[in-house]
C-alpha cells in the first residue's frame, strides 16, 4: 500500500519538475541530447527525494502514514551514503528490468515484481537492494 501512495506523491513531483524543465529548455520529448539530459535530470530529482527523505530518520508521507522506517542493521537511522546506495540498486533494477522489455521482450517487465516477490524468500522480508545497502524497513511508531 506504501508504494501505491508513494507513486500518487512522485506523480506531482515528476510532473512538477517535468513541466519546469520543458518550460525552461523547450524540451519536447524528441529524442537525442535533451531526452538524454532529461532523464538524467529526473533520476537526480528523484534520487534528492528518497535520499533526502529515506536519511536521518526521516521519513516520505506514505512512510510516516503507513508507520514505517528505514533503519541499518544495527537499528539506527539510515545516512545519506547508504541511502544513496539504496536509491541507485533499486533504480538498477527497475532500468534493467524496462531496458530488457524495451530491446528484448516486452514479457521482460515482469522483472520489475522480482525483488518484491524477493520479499517472500527473505526471513527478514528485505528486497534485494535492501541487502545490497544494508538496510531494512520496519513498522515504528506514527
Amino acid at each position: 500500500m506504501c508504494i501505491v501512495y508513494e507513486g500518487i506523491i512522485l506523480f506531482a513531483v515528476v510532473f512538477f519538475f517535468a513541466y519546469g524543465f520543458s518550460a525552461l529548455t523547450q524540451f519536447k520529448g524528441q529524442g537525442g541530447l535533451m531526452r538524454t539530459l532529461f532523464q538524467a535530470f529526473m533520476f537526480l530529482v528523484l534520487g534528492v527525494y528518497f535520499v533526502w527523505f529515506w536519511s536521518r530518520g526521516r521519513r516520505t508521507l506514505p512512510m510516516k502514514t503507513m508507520g514505517v522506517q528505514l533503519i541499518d542493521p544495527e537499528g539506527a537511522t539510515v545516512g545519506p551514503g547508504r541511502a544513496t546506495l539504496r536509491y541507485v540498486s533499486a533504480s538498477a533494477m527497475w532500468i534493467a528490468a524496462l531496458a530488457l522489455a524495451s530491446h528484448v521482450h516486452w514479457a521482460a517487465i515482469l522483472l520489475i515484481i522480482v525483488p518484491y516477490a524477493w520479499t517472500f524468500v527473505d526471513r527478514r522480508r528485505r528486497t534485494p537492494y535492501d541487502l545490497i545497502s544494508r538496510t531494512r524497513l520496519i513498522v515504528s511508531p506514527r
